[in-house]
């Protein structure tokens, strides 16, 4: 981060528990309140389709959702560069045989 870049207090209220306050780069904000908000839908959802259950269970469930998605992405990107240095390889190879 750059010295002279200011920060910017985000604040959200997550689920029924007490609000988060943190610094962050101003034109983060959106990602972050998209994400805060997707967050509370899915924890809303979480309680409203299993009556009964506590509060931190459907959130435990929202996590491991996001957790989970996470980790796909993170597999998802990984096969993919995978390819993409093979291709890479396969290029030089042809290029090297060319000459």
């Amino acid at each position: 981060m750059m010295k002279d870049e200011k920060l910017h207090r985000f604040t959200a209220k997550i689920a029924d528990v007490e609000a988060i306050s943190f610094p962050i780069k101003l034109e983060e904000e959106e990602i972050y309140r998209k994400a805060a908000y997707h967050v509370n839908k899915l924890w809303q959802s979480n309680l409203s389709a299993q009556p009964g259950k506590s509060s931190h269970f459907a959130l435990a469930k929202v996590a491991l959702a996001f957790a989970e998605l996470y980790y796909r992405k993170a597999q998802q990107l990984s096969a993919q560069s995978k390819v993409l240095e093979s291709f890479e390889k396969e290029l030089d190879e042809i290029l090297l045989s060319m000459e």
